[in-house]
């Protein structure tokens, strides 16, 4: 009985848990910057917080695709079914919009 109380409230808690994590970055097999909350194992030693300064060398535009990267990152924890977004991704996350391609 114990142990099933446990697991219930474990249960309860792993929505809270979910959409409460840091969103990172790091270059994917194919040298190409991604962005979310979730790191593969054979990419964690190279992640770091989204919020970390970007590489030297970073120009204006590529740091304003970073910062629409890491903002979409951010609220995809607070998609529900549907496409919807729950009310506390507008407290928890930054609106940036999209920026135009790089040329």
């Amino acid at each position: 009985m114990k142990f099933q109380r446990m697991l219930l409230v474990c249960l309860l808690a792993l929505p809270c848990l979910a959409h409460s994590g840091e969103v990172y970055r790091w270059v994917d097999d194919f040298g190409r910057w991604v962005y979310g909350t979730e790191v593969p194992e054979r990419h964690r030693h190279r992640a770091e917080p989204a919020s970390a300064p970007l590489p030297r060398g970073t120009n204006a535009c590529e740091a304003r695709w970073h910062r629409y990267l890491a903002s979409a990152a951010c609220f995809d924890q607070y998609r529900v079914v549907g496409g919807g977004l729950k009310p506390e991704a507008y407290q928890r996350c930054t609106e940036v919009p999209q920026p135009e391609p790089c040329t």
